[in-house]
C-alpha cells in the first residue's frame, strides 16, 4: 500500500509540473484580448493568417505594424494589446512561465517591443509601470520566447505586449502564448541530423539539436545512438531557459564495409536526472556507407519570369556560377506566370517557388532567396557531401528525336531502395519577340546597384534585346523521376538503366539544349545526383576515352592513386582542392589502352580533392579523399 502510495504521489508531481494555467493560440479571433490604439493612428494589433510564414502559427496570430503595404508608407506604431485575467491565485508550483512564439521579416527585423505583467488592465497603468522585459528584435528566424513569471504566483494578472519605437520596418508577429509550469529538467530532441551518405572506414558526426523545455540549464544531456549496438554517452553541454543548441553526439558513426543501417536515438537523461517527458526524446536517421567516391553535382532549380523585376539577378548568378564551376554546377531556369511564354506549367507548380527570384538546391534548401553569394554558399556546402552514385548517358539522335540511355552506377547497398530517375530538358540562348520575352528589370539605371550589365538596359529590357538561359523545357519521368525506373534492391557496383525519349519542338535549338540526369529519393524529394549532358551529342560517348567506367583507387590515397579503364591517348590530370583551386597538375602522354596511371600525392595535405582527368575534348571528375 505504501508503494502505491508513493507512485500515486509521484505521478501526481509529474503531471502539477506540466500544469497550463493559460493558453491562447488566436485561430478564432482575439478571444477576450483588448487592442488599444495608442496613437491613435488606426493601425493596431489585430489577428491575421500568417501561416505562410510558419505552419506553427495556424491561420490566427498577433499581428502588429512599422510599414504599411497599402500605402507603401512607413508607420511608427504604439500599439498595446492585452489579454484577459489570467488567474495564478490557485498556483501551487514552485515555478511560472510565460512562452509565446516570435516572427518578423527577416530583412526587417528590428522591431521594438514590451512586455508588461500588471494586475490591472487599464493602459495609462500599464504603459506606467515596468516592463518585464523590452528589446530590438534581432532574431531572423521564428523563435520561441521564454520568460520565469514566478513572482506572480497566487496574483491575478494581465499580460500585455506594446510595439513601439521602431519605424519602417515590416511587422512583429505573436502567437501561441501559454502561461504554464515547467519540469526541472527537460529536452526536447528538435532535430538529429547525419549526411546521408559517407565513405567506408570515415567517422561521420552526428549532429543533435536540443531545445530547454524545463526551467533548470542543462548542463549535460545523455543520449544513445543504436544500429543494433548502444553507444552512450553523457554530453556536456550549457543550455538556457527556452534555448536550442546543436551539439555532436562524442561517437562517430561509421563502418569497416558496405552496409546500410538505420540508427535509432534517444536522450535518456538531463543533468543526471531522468528526463521529465520522454515522448519528445526520440528520432531515427538512415545511413549508408559508399565503397567508393563520386562526384557529387549539385542542382539549382531558380525561380525567375519575364515579369519580376528583380529576378535578372538570378539570371546573372547562374551565369555566374555556370562560368566559375563549371564541373559540379548544374543550373535550370523555371519560370513562373502565364504571362511568361517560357513557363513549364507541371515545373512551375512542382517547384512550389513563391518568392522570386528563388531557388531550391537538390530540393533539400527549398524556396531560398537568390544572390551570388548565396548560390555559392550553398554550392560549396553540397559538393563536398559523398553521393552513393554516378550518373552518365548515351543515346542516339535522328533529326528531332532524340533517345537518352540514363545508366546509374551505385556504391552503395539498399535492401528496399525508393529511387527514380528522371531527365530535364534545359535550354539556353532561348529569346522570342513576343511581348511576353520583355524582361522586367528593376536594376535600369543603377539606382539599385550593379548587376551584370542590367543596370545600363532600360525596365523593361526590350525583348529584342534578351537572351535566355537555363530555361526548363520538359520534365521527362515527371518532376519526381519515372516509376520503376530503379531496382528496388541494390547491390554495391549495380548499374540501374532506363531509357527516355523527348522529340526536340521545332521552336528549339537542339544543340543548344543540354539533359540533366537526376536521382531523385522519394522519401525525401532530394536530389541525391545529377549530371548535365549535351543533348545533340549524345549520340558520342561525352565521355569517350573511357572503356567501362574510370577509376581511382586506392580512395582514400596517402601517396598515390592510380587510374585505369582509360582508352589510349594523352591525358591531363588536375587535382583541384574543394575550393575550387588547381594543387597539382600531371600530363601522361601516350598511355596504351588499359594501362594503369599511376599520380603522386606525397606532400599534398589531407582532405578531400577532385580529380580531373581531360584528353582532347573530353573530361570526367571524380572525388578523391587523400590521408
Amino acid at each position: 500500500m505504501k508503494k502505491i502510495t508513493l507512485l500515486f504521489l509521484f505521478l501526481f508531481a509529474l503531471q502539477s509540473q506540466a500544469q497550463t494555467y493559460y493558453s491562447e493560440n488566436f485561430e478564432s479571433g482575439l478571444n477576450g484580448w483588448i487592442s488599444t490604439d495608442l496613437d491613435a493612428d488606426t493601425h493596431l494589433w489585430d489577428v491575421l493568417n500568417a501561416s505562410s510564414f510558419s505552419t506553427s502559427l495556424g491561420t490566427g496570430s498577433l499581428v502588429s505594424f512599422s510599414y504599411d503595404d497599402a500605402t507603401s508608407a512607413p508607420l511608427t506604431p504604439d500599439n498595446l494589446v492585452t489579454s484577459p485575467a489570467i488567474n495564478l491565485t490557485t498556483v501551487t508550483a514552485a515555478n511560472a512561465f510565460l512562452l509565446y512564439d516570435q516572427l518578423t521579416n527577416s530583412s526587417w527585423p528590428d522591431e521594438h517591443y514590451a512586455i508588461y505583467i500588471t494586475t490591472s488592465n487599464d493602459p495609462a497603468v500599464i504603459t506606467a509601470s515596468a516592463p518585464i522585459y523590452e528589446t530590438d528584435v534581432t532574431e531572423l528566424v521564428y523563435t520561441n520566447k521564454v520568460f520565469d513569471i514566478s513572482s506572480f504566483i497566487g496574483q491575478t494578472v494581465y499580460i500585455s505586449f506594446r510595439h513601439f519605437s521602431c519605424t519602417d520596418k515590416y511587422y512583429l508577429i505573436l502567437d501561441n502564448i501559454e502561461v504554464k509550469t515547467l519540469p526541472l529538467n527537460d529536452v526536447q530532441l528538435v532535430s538529429s541530423t547525419i549526411n546521408r551518405y559517407g565513405l567506408i572506414s570515415v567517422a561521420n558526426n552526428l549532429s543533435l539539436t536540443f531545445k530547454n523545455k524545463g526551467s533548470n540549464v542543462v548542463n549535460n544531456v545523455t543520449v544513445n545512438w543504436n544500429d543494433g549496438t548502444d553507444h552512450i554517452a553523457t554530453i556536456p553541454t550549457t543550455i538556457g531557459l527556452g534555448e536550442t543548441v546543436t551539439i555532436n553526439h562524442p561517437t562517430g558513426v561509421q563502418y569497416a564495409s558496405v552496409v546500410e543501417k538505420t540508427l535509432a536515438i534517444n536522450a535518456s537523461q538531463v543533468n543526471g536526472n531522468v528526463d521529465s517527458d520522454p515522448s519528445n526524446n526520440t528520432s531515427s536517421n538512415q545511413f549508408n556507407t559508399i565503397s567508393q567516391a563520386s562526384v557529387k553535382n549539385v542542382l539549382f532549380e531558380e525561380g525567375t519570369g519575364t515579369w519580376c523585376q528583380w529576378c535578372p539577378r538570378g539570371a546573372v548568378a547562374m551565369n555566374y556560377m555556370d562560368t566559375t564551376y563549371p564541373n559540379q554546377f548544374i543550373g535550370v531556369a523555371v519560370h513562373n506566370s502565364s504571362s511568361d511564354p517560357m513557363r513549364l506549367t507541371a515545373y512551375d507548380t512542382a517547384a512550389g517557388i513563391t518568392g522570386f527570384p528563388g531557388m531550391n538546391v537538390d530540393r533539400v534548401v527549398k524556396n531560398s532567396g537568390v544572390s551570388q553569394s548565396l548560390m555559392v554558399s550553398y554550392f560549396n556546402q553540397r559538393k563536398v557531401l559523398a553521393t552513393p552514385v554516378t550518373l552518365n548517358a548515351s543515346g542516339t539522335v535522328a533529326g528531332s528525336a532524340i533517345t537518352i540511355n540514363v545508366s546509374a552506377t551505385f556504391r552503395t547497398v539498399f535492401a528496399a531502395a525508393n529511387l527514380r530517375l528522371g531527365v530535364i530538358i534545359s535550354e539556353d540562348g532561348v529569346h522570342g519577340t513576343a511581348t511576353g520575352y520583355k524582361q522586367a528589370n528593376a536594376y535600369a539605371g543603377g539606382g539599385s546597384g550593379v548587376m551584370g550589365g542590367f543596370e545600363s538596359l532600360p525596365n523593361p529590357v526590350p525583348a529584342a534585346q534578351m537572351t535566355y538561359n537555363h530555361v526548363g523545357r520538359a520534365l521527362l519521368g515527371g518532376y519526381s523521376g519515372q516509376t520503376g525506373s530503379v531496382p528496388v534492391t541494390i547491390t554495391d557496383g549495380q548499374t540501374a538503366n532506363y531509357t527516355f525519349n523527348y522529340t526536340v519542338p521545332s521552336t528549339s535549338v537542339a544543340a543548344n539544349m543540354h539533359a540533366v540526369l537526376v536521382l531523385i529519393d522519394q522519401a525525401t524529394g532530394e536530389v541525391v545526383n545529377a549530371k548535365s549532358v549535351v543533348l545533340n551529342t549524345l549520340a558520342v560517348d561525352s565521355n569517350n576515352f573511357l572503356n567501362d567506367a574510370v577509376q581511382i583507387y586506392p580512395n582514400p590515397a596517402k601517396d598515390y592513386f592510380n587510374i585505369n579503364n582509360l582508352k589510349g591517348g594523352d591525358y591531363t590530370i588536375t587535382i583541384y582542392d574543394m575550393l575550387g583551386k588547381a594543387v597539382q597538375t600531371v600530363d601522361s602522354k601516350n598511355v596504351i589502352e588499359n594501362e594503369t596511371v599511376t599520380v603522386p600525392v606525397k606532400g599534398i595535405s589531407a582532405g578531400e580533392y577532385i580529380v580531373n582527368i581531360a584528353s582532347g575534348t573530353s573530361s570526367t571528375s571524380l572525388h578523391l579523399l587523400v590521408k
